[in-house]
């Protein structure tokens, strides 16, 4: 019977903090990221609710590669409890190595742990001779079509005399 007793206080203590609700958000997607040097795009992150109440969630972004520009529309938003909202954000390459990059997304809000994810980001090589307005003879000659003639095929008649040839033997 003590044993029971000594209990009901931690039990009650344990109730109380999950009746106050419990604050818990988590990135669970970021959107697939291609540019090539000196330009912008645009991409998505997503943030879950996981507890049993919503708040209000600000991005992070940490780890950032020298060159790489972050900005989003609203950095901090309401996230319902069970619902999932998206961030929209521009990246901007200044005059970066094409290649690949990476950095984290963190979520941040009063009274929820915290939870990141790392993005990823392709930077592509940008083709000069397409840039400068000026192409190859190749590349003219592989740009146009190529011209077919209509040539009639062997038909149906040139299929049956192979058939009848070939039961004859």
């Amino acid at each position: 019977m003590k044993k029971i007793f000594s209990a009901l206080p931690l039990l009650a203590l344990l109730l109380a903090g999950l009746a106050s609700g419990s604050y818990w958000f988590k990135v669970i997607d970021v959107s697939p990221i291609n540019l090539t040097p000196n330009s912008e795009a645009n991409f998505t992150v997503a943030v879950k609710g996981l507890g049993s109440q919503g708040g209000y969630v600000q991005l992070v972004f940490k780890n950032m590669s020298q060159g790489l520009n972050i900005s989003c529309q609203k950095i901090t938003k309401y996230v319902f409890p069970t619902g999932v909202t998206k961030f929209n954000c521009t990246i901007s390459a200044g005059d970066v190595a094409p290649g690949n990059y990476s950095f984290e997304v963190a979520s941040a809000a009063k009274g929820s742990r915290a939870s990141k994810m790392t993005a990823y980001v392709e930077i592509e090589a940008v083709n000069q001779s397409i840039t400068a307005g000026s192409q190859s003879p190749d590349a003219n000659a592989a740009a146009s079509p190529i011209e077919t003639k209509n040539v009639p095929g062997p038909g149906i008649a040139a299929f049956l005399a192979l058939l009848l040839a070939a039961r004859r033997r």
